[in-house]
């Protein structure tokens, strides 16, 4: 009974946590003048400066025409370029502009400064017990999604 007591809590949390990082990424994407879903697009580019587009529609498991609508956006605001891959003629490839680079730099750095201001209201002692508890929900989710 225990074990499912924790199984409930741990629904309910990870909902009230998804609920909430959907509100921090509203916020954040207002400030940087950007839709929810840019503001997502922008952040799979991670440190790199290209993408795959057809990768980048599996990641974010969004219909190829959703994504295109996206990437107009992105792409009238000067923040990407859509190209032909010069490796794979088929495939279409998203790079950052100087632009792009600037706006996914200071979504990068905000993003890091909001988890250090919600870090503060956790004790030092146990803030690697979260990181690792959190690594290891994700590790364990990743595995139901691969095996499921």
């Amino acid at each position: 009974m225990k074990e499912k007591n924790i199984a409930a809590e741990i629904a309910n949390l990870t909902f009230r946590l998804l609920s909430n990082c959907q509100l921090k990424e509203k916020r954040l994407s207002d400030q940087l003048n950007l839709t929810v879903s840019e503001f997502r697009v922008l952040r799979n580019f991670g440190s790199a400066l290209h993408l795959n587009i057809k990768k980048l529609t599996e990641r974010m498991q969004l219909s190829a025409s959703r994504l295109t609508r996206i990437l107009d956006g992105l792409e009238k605001k000067h923040i990407i370029v859509r190209s032909v891959d010069s490796r794979d003629r088929r495939s279409i490839v998203i790079t950052l502009t100087e632009i792009g680079k600037s706006i996914t730099n200071t979504l990068q750095n905000k993003y890091i400064e909001i988890h250090e201001e919600i870090l503060k209201d956790i004790p030092s002692k146990d803030q690697e017990s979260v990181q690792k508890g959190l690594q290891q929900l994700l590790q364990s989710l990743e595995t139901w999604l691969e095996t499921s």
